[in-house]
């Protein structure tokens, strides 16, 4: 492993056991075993060093989408995924307000992942429509809603709802809650989707 990767580890570590705004560049270097000066040289603040955080949990995101022929089924696993990397990744969308507000760049990059992701189930649910899985009246808008809501928030939710969870059923709650969404708009097939899913929680 390169320096700048160890950095981003080791950052990642840190931030996910005590919190982005808790943890400094001194304490990073110190844990790293390498002087701050050292530690700028990749990262130069702080914020770049968060940026690149959310870049990479964004690559990781996007590598999911396009993963596979989409039916209800890998509609709902695809959630299921996503949320496995947002807990790897759980230091940003636990201080997603802090660091929307403090953080220029981050807010910017995350206004366009946010269209992306919009656009993304609005299209996922218009094919799914299209392919007999959602019935024509299913509100596409309120179930787009829904899942960008979950999405964003559910993370916070777990960690002062469900604490007593561990980390794999917390998870499953959340995308059981989607998948249940679901079911009122499926069509018999979509149906049959949806439970095969729910079975395989």
């Amino acid at each position: 492993m390169n320096k700048e990767s160890e950095i981003v580890v080791k950052a990642l570590e840190m931030f996910n056991e005590r919190g982005i705004e808790y943890v400094g560049l001194r304490e990073l270097a110190a844990a790293l075993g390498i002087r701050v000066g050292n530690l700028t040289y990749y990262f130069p603040t702080k914020d770049d060093l968060v940026n690149r955080l959310a870049q990479d949990l964004s690559r990781l995101n996007e590598q999911i989408v396009g993963e596979e022929p989409l039916s209800l089924f890998s509609f709902l696993e695809r959630f299921r995924k996503v949320f496995a990397n947002h807990l790897q990744y759980r230091c940003l969308l636990l201080s997603i307000v802090h660091l929307m507000e403090q953080n220029k760049v981050l807010s910017a990059a995350y206004k366009e992942t946010e269209k992306k992701r919009y656009l993304s189930i609005v299209n996922s649910l218009s094919a799914l429509q299209e392919s007999d899985y959602l019935t024509p009246e299913a509100d596409i808008d309120f179930l787009v809603s829904v899942c960008t809501l979950t999405a964003r928030f559910w993370l916070s939710e777990a960690s002062l709802s469900f604490s007593h969870l561990s980390p794999g059923e917390q998870i499953k709650h959340y995308v059981r809650l989607l998948a249940k969404l679901f079911l009122p708009y499926a069509t018999e097939k979509g149906s049959r989707d949806a439970g095969r899913f729910l079975a395989g929680l």
